[in-house]
């Protein structure tokens, strides 16, 4: 099945390949397809996104697939987290709870120091 194009995906794709210091070409190898296929969605030469291409990206992003369904268009954005905190929900899915707890007495920790230094929060 396809996905029509009808937002903004190849700039968020060209975006986030830049952010890595992908070339077209790193990026058609870490998600193994081809590198015309990420020429023509950035230069939105398709009329539909690939579904399957989708998946592939989402693996070589390590993102979520459905947020990469979601920038897409495929699917409603179901979720106000930000893309990171979405992907240390995705990367939890996957570990076992034991290492949860641990992650997720690393960030409470974190965030009592900064309820102690609130001038030492990062800014968004």
């Amino acid at each position: 099945m396809s996905v029509t194009m009808d937002n903004d995906f190849p700039s968020w794709l060209e975006k986030e390949r830049k952010n890595r210091g992908w070339t077209q070409s790193d990026l058609a190898r870490h998600a193994d397809v081809s590198r015309q296929a990420i020429s023509d969605y950035e230069k939105r030469k398709r009329k539909y996104y690939d579904e399957d291409v989708l998946r592939k990206l989402a693996i070589a992003f390590k993102y979520p697939a459905d947020y990469v369904f979601e920038q897409a268009g495929k699917l409603p954005t179901k979720s106000p987290l930000s893309p990171i905190k979405r992907k240390l929900a995705h990367v939890a899915e996957s570990l076992p709870d034991s290492d949860v707890e641990i992650a997720i007495a690393l960030l409470e920790q974190r965030e009592a120091y900064y309820k102690k230094h609130p001038e030492a929060k990062p800014s968004k």
